[in-house]
């Protein structure tokens, strides 16, 4: 009798407990070519927020599994209760009025995650969701809505998370050369959308330290080859303090060690290899799924 009474107090117990699928606001399903780290960063959240979450005892997933995502990630529905459909906006760079688009050239995606949408309107399905720095052809321009191309297809997203502009603006405080500013972005332009190859230091694939070596190598510097070694070099510099042409360095592995390398543009804004590609980033976004190392200088464009 003692022994019943005890396992319906354990049951009773257990069941006012919260489980990982309570605690999570949406699912993610994996798919082909999925890495827990690639879902942690789409979903602004950590790999081992994940882990902890579903209970996972090693990195390793398989097609079709369900993953439960924490609270505040992205859900994986396509819809999106957020103002102007965009998943996540921060106000430093949502826009308050709409970009002057021009059909037939190309603008820029202005914030985290933006919904693409078979027609212009918040009820269509979404086919896909843009990201951050991603560049599309502006097919037709309105004051709400924009058409665009979208994987060999026309699609709309809402014209107040577009820019005219391919670069992000670039302001920052402090005496930098214009000139040698400019020389940077003209080299890590043309890279853009290279994709992500391990060990890569060629434009054929980069990794995260084979990209910054390769764009410091065309500015006269020469970085030393992986990111643990190029965080030990340089002269360390303040984040409130850092400029165009800093390294900024963060633990991606959650190692307890420096595994990626971003260069920083201003104004909150990075490039770097992510793991998929070349491409922007933002420091506030990285921030919130890594490990913060610090910023090394390794020019100074003043």
């Amino acid at each position: 009798m003692k022994l019943t009474s005890k396992l319906l107090t354990s049951l009773a117990l257990f069941t006012l407990l919260p489980t990982a699928a309570h605690a999570a606001s949406g699912v993610y399903v994996v798919s082909a070519g999925d890495t827990l780290s690639k879902i942690a960063r789409e979903h602004q959240t950590t790999v081992s927020q994940l882990m902890q979450i579903n209970q996972l005892q090693s990195d390793q997933l398989s097609i079709g599994q369900t993953l439960s995502l924490p609270d505040g990630s992205l859900s994986t529905s396509g819809d999106s209760d957020a103002p102007h459909d965009v998943v996540t906006a921060p106000s430093d760079f949502a826009q308050e009025e709409p970009a002057e688009l021009t059909a037939g050239e190309k603008a820029r995606v202005t914030v985290d995650v933006l919904n693409v949408r078979k027609k212009a309107s918040t009820d269509a399905k979404v086919l896909g969701k843009l990201k951050f720095g991603d560049v599309v052809e502006v097919v037709q321009t309105g004051s709400e809505w924009t058409k665009i191309e979208f994987e060999d297809d026309e699609a709309y997203v809402f014209t107040s998370y577009l820019s005219p502009k391919l670069t992000p603006d670039v302001t920052f405080s402090g005496d930098v050369d214009s000139a040698s500013l400019k020389h940077l972005e003209t080299i890590f332009e043309p890279l853009l959308k290279t994709p992500y190859v391990l060990g890569g230091t060629t434009p054929d694939g980069f990794d995260c330290s084979g990209f910054t070596s390769y764009v410091f190598n065309r500015l006269g510097v020469t970085l030393p080859r992986t990111s643990e070694e190029q965080f030990r070099g340089g002269t360390s510099i303040p984040l409130d303090q850092a400029q165009p042409g800093d390294l900024l360095f963060y633990d991606a592995l959650g190692k307890g060690r420096v595994s990626h390398v971003a260069i920083y543009l201003g104004n909150g804004t990075i490039v770097h290899a992510n793991g998929d590609d070349v491409r922007y980033g933002k420091v506030e976004y990285m921030h919130k799924l890594y490990p913060f190392y610090g910023v090394k200088r390794y020019i100074d464009l003043q």
